[in-house]
């Protein structure tokens, strides 16, 4: 009763949706909307045409389905992309254009999310009178200003923009390391309210931070990439080495 008083507002083409699809309704639903479609007696072409209605929804359905995949395979071949060139272990050796594209879109992306997580300390500093541009707050925005200085320099195949990239690689990833050790060593403050508050970070995603940093820099790092950039190995050496060293040494100063 209740389905035959609901079904007889649906239209012709409602009811053969159900009727085409026994297996997603109740079989007290789908037999009532047989019934019903069954007694309104329509003809040919009003079958017809609740028929071509139906079809048009599948195939507006079977494209909204196309599209999703199609973007989740575009999404999924990015990240493979990104994973193979930052792998130091690898089948085929990418292409250089195609490895200098995918790390600057890669740090394009960093750069939009970390402006996007920082929009709100970043619009407190300009517009509160409060707010105080110390040596500590300008290195904490430093990232926002050599990330895409970097990542534009080093597109446009500048030697400037491959040496900016590399130190600011080597900075993240002995900055990772020490917060990894750090994190392994650190012991829980014996409040739970507070540890609660600060919940802390995983090592591993520290390991996994440092991995991707380290990654990154052997894939720029290697023979064909310097070339583009006119790096020598003793400058690739010198350039990792000098920038690991202080920063190490003002982490050892820091921790």
């Amino acid at each position: 009763m209740e389905f035959n008083e609901r079904f007889k507002t649906y239209s012709n083409t409602d009811l053969l949706r159900i009727i085409d699809n026994p297996d997603g309704y109740q079989p007290n639903a789908f037999e009532t909307a047989k019934t019903i479609f069954s007694d309104r007696q329509l003809t040919e072409e009003e079958i017809k045409i609740a028929k071509d209605q139906l079809e048009i929804e599948r195939q507006e359905k079977l494209s909204k389905v196309q599209k999703k995949r199609a973007i989740e395979d575009k999404f999924k071949n990015l990240g493979k992309s990104i994973l193979d060139n930052v792998n130091p272990i690898q089948n085929e050796t990418p292409t250089t254009e195609k490895t200098i594209k995918i790390i600057s879109l890669i740090f394009g992306g960093l750069f939009l999310f970390q402006l996007y997580k920082e929009f709100g300390m970043i619009s407190f500093m300009f517009t509160d009178s409060s707010s105080d541009w110390d040596f500590n707050m300008v290195i904490y925005f430093l990232p926002l200003v050599v990330v895409p200085t970097a990542t534009i320099l080093y597109y446009k195949r500048k030697k400037n923009g491959w040496l900016l990239l590399t130190m600011f690689l080597t900075y993240s990833a002995v900055l990772a390391i020490g917060l990894f050790i750090l994190t392994i060593n650190m012991e829980p403050s014996g409040f739970a309210a507070l540890d609660n508050l600060f919940p802390q970070t995983s090592p591993t995603t520290h390991l996994l931070t440092f991995l991707f940093f380290a990654g990154t820099i052997w894939s720029i790092s290697r023979e064909n990439m310097r070339t583009v950039y006119t790096i020598s190995k003793q400058t690739m050496v010198l350039t990792i080495s000098i920038t690991a060293i202080i920063v190490g040494l003002a982490l050892k100063t820091f921790f």
